[in-house]
């Protein structure tokens, strides 16, 4: 497998589905809440005058890019939890470059997938700063272990929206669904917490580290059960939302924040 450039032009039909696709259940619940069409409209009216000067930043792709974060994701997953990839205390081990290797970097990729192309894989990952390139390109290492293709000159499109949309459906579920059927999606919000802004930097790396243990157990987990889920052809996914709310009006040493365990940022088909 081969990346594909993901730098197409606009596609406006393609654009049109997932414009819909994310507004859909938002526009349900609002819908159901009494708010007329007018005022819905009027809101995206507003939004969009407010963003109309923004930098566009997004790629649209041809929806090869979500495919391609999901190999990504495979690898660095495969890098961090198993003892093939992992030293003596359990962390992601640097892998040499050579092709050759058996325990290289190459090797790891093609345990993935074979269909896999180990340079292409690299350079990807390298492009999103989730790995270092050791000198004279003798190793590479794990920085990051999750896969999240943003910069500061673009993002992708289509894997942002797909996890808006589910997301936005989750939410759906719950207001409407059968409460006599048996829940299909889980949605927890944890209670919110007062957090001093001095305190932010410890905050976010504590969620950093416990939340990406959470989604490599549920993912071991889900993986355990892939007969279930193909035989169902359904999908499974469970993700960590957190939330920074602006401060309230009186409390200014304080900071609000939610926290959301959610799907689908990891899935297993």
């Amino acid at each position: 497998m081969n990346w594909r450039d993901d730098s197409t032009a606009t596609n406006v039909s393609l654009l049109s589905k997932w414009v819909y696709g994310v507004l859909r259940p938002i526009v349900r619940i609002l819908r159901s809440a009494g708010v007329s069409e007018a005022s819905l409209l009027e809101g995206v009216k507003r939004a969009s005058a407010q963003h109309d000067g923004d930098v566009k930043k997004g790629r649209l792709g041809t929806g090869s890019r979500y495919e391609s974060l999901l190999a990504l994701s495979g690898v660095i997953g495969a890098w961090t939890r198993s003892p093939a990839w992992t030293d003596d205390l359990g962390h992601a081990r640097e892998l040499s470059l050579r092709k050759e290797d058996p325990k290289g970097f190459t090797a790891l990729v093609h345990s993935v997938d074979p269909r896999l192309n180990a340079p292409a894989v690299l350079k990807e990952l390298h492009g999103m700063e989730v790995v270092r390139i050791l000198a004279n390109a003798a190793g590479v290492r794990l920085l990051h272990h999750a896969v999240l293709d943003t910069s500061e000159e673009s993002f992708a499109v289509e894997p942002v929206l797909r996890d808006l949309q589910r997301f936005a459906e989750t939410l759906e579920h719950h207001v409407f669904r059968d409460r006599g059927l048996p829940s299909g999606r889980t949605q927890v919000t944890a209670a919110r917490l007062s957090i001093d802004p001095a305190k932010f930097d410890d905050f976010c790396r504590f969620v950093t580290r416990n939340s990406q243990m959470l989604l490599d157990s549920a993912d071991d987990r889900l993986n355990s059960y892939r007969e279930v889920a193909d035989g169902a052809g359904a999908n499974y996914g469970v993700g960590v939302f957190v939330f920074f709310e602006d401060v309230p009006a009186g409390h200014a040493g304080e900071a609000v924040s939610g926290t959301t365990l959610s799907g689908p940022t990891a899935n297993m088909r």
